[in-house]
């Protein structure tokens, strides 16, 4: 290319990772709880970084998993309907690609440990959840993003 010019769009190959990252599409998060409370003040905190759809039934959960795909997909553990290690499963077998993220204040560290090593749960954290810890979790949803974008790039360049 002329110059060094780089087609429209096309980051830098040494552009560092996290701002390779920002020029991709914000991360999209289905957060589902059932303490409206906390699903507002979450979208309150994230809503202007990420695209932000809340549940508060397990009904309204499965309606956005069947007309939307997320990056990231967050659940309480403790709720009415259902636990959130069963949705978590339920998600995992629809969409194995997404990060999934469990919220408690309740689950030992055994039931963690099986969870994460079958792979229904990337991420634990703990209730009530604080700015940092969020962020940190979808920083680790866009890695994961980055890679399987660069993985099934490289698949098809191979094929």
């Amino acid at each position: 290319m002329p110059g060094g010019a780089r087609p429209e769009g096309k980051p830098h190959p040494c552009q560092p990772v996290k701002n390779r990252l920002m020029n991709q599409s914000r991360l999209s998060v289905l957060y589902f709880d059932d303490e409206a409370s906390c699903l507002d003040v979450f979208k309150q905190m994230f809503g202007d970084s990420y695209e932000i759809r809340t549940a508060l039934t397990l009904k309204e959960a499965r309606r956005a998993l069947t007309e939307d795909s997320f990056d990231v997909v967050i659940s309480d553990y403790l709720m009415p309907e259902t636990d959130g290690l069963t949705f978590l499963q339920e998600v995992a077998a629809l969409n194995p690609a997404n990060y999934r993220v469990m919220l408690t204040g309740t689950l030992g560290i055994g039931n963690l440990t099986h969870e994460l090593s079958a792979g229904s749960v990337h991420c634990f954290l703990r209730k009530p959840w604080n700015d940092e810890s969020i962020r940190t979790a979808f920083e680790l949803a866009e890695l994961s993003r980055a890679e399987r974008i660069t993985r099934n790039g490289s698949e098809r360049v191979h094929s």
